[in-house]
């Protein structure tokens, strides 16, 4: 006689990148494991492909993980493991460089207990994926914004300089170019042809489109606190997944 099956609670969130609304399950025991396998191995890859597996075996919708942008992944996890292991994580704070907001010399560590429900992906006001190259022509181009996959391949660039980089991540990113016209997609055009499009702007547009990239919006959340240790209160601006669990 076959076992019976304890059914778990199913929650609902909203991709920021797109509202889509995606249902999904706590992880269990077994995604527990790869969890805790992916930390003791101290391997940031292993631990990018735990995650990766988790949010796939709890999506109850279909999902493709690799073509998230980044920010989407790191919201869909931190909810995932608020709903999964506990709403409340425990951080210890204090001063940068040691100094309160005073300036005043303080290495007192803070207790502080974070809500992750709290935090939010930011989006910068004004923001666009569609970026204007030049006036006169209309000639611009429309971004998607960094995906999964991507960010795995930017990893294996280690031998490249940063310019290289840059110039990958651009053109791995670009939806389409555009002018009064015309609109050419990226996946009509080849590789080439983007490298050598991005290759011949100038420093003031090359500098536009990575301007594009430092104000996507990003998971974030601002603490402020009161330090017990010199009665000041001072505030931290955290970002990135690995740095709600510190």
């Amino acid at each position: 006689m076959a076992l019976p099956k304890i059914k778990s609670p199913i929650f609902e969130l909203k991709l920021p990148s797109s509202g889509k609304a995606i249902k999904y399950r706590p992880f269990l025991v077994k995604e527990q494991k790869l969890l805790l396998m992916a930390l003791e191995s101290e391997d940031s890859e292993e631990m990018f492909r735990a995650i990766k597996q988790i949010i796939n075996n709890c999506s109850v919708d279909t999902i493709d993980v690799d073509e998230l942008p980044m920010f989407d992944l790191e919201y869909f996890f931190l909810r995932l493991r608020a709903k999964s292991i506990g709403e409340i994580v425990e951080l210890k704070l204090k001063h940068l460089d040691e100094k309160n907001s005073k300036g005043v010399e303080c290495k007192h560590v803070t207790p502080f207990e974070l809500n992750l429900l709290e935090v939010e992906v930011q989006k910068v006001n004004g923001h666009s994926n569609k970026i204007i190259l030049d006036e006169q022509t209309k000639i611009g181009v429309a971004f998607n914004y960094p995906t999964v996959s991507l960010a795995n391949k930017l990893q294996r660039l280690g031998t490249q300089n940063q310019i290289d980089s840059v110039v990958s991540v651009i053109v791995e990113s670009i939806d389409y170019i555009f002018d009064a016209d015309n609109v050419y997609s990226a996946k009509e055009t080849s590789a080439d042809e983007l490298i050598d499009f991005v290759n011949d702007l100038s420093q003031e547009q090359f500098g536009k489109l990575a301007e594009f990239f430092n104000k996507m919006p990003k998971l974030k959340h601002t603490i402020k606190w009161k330090c017990p240790g010199c009665g000041t209160t001072d505030s931290i601006e955290i970002e990135g997944m690995a740095n709600f669990f510190g």
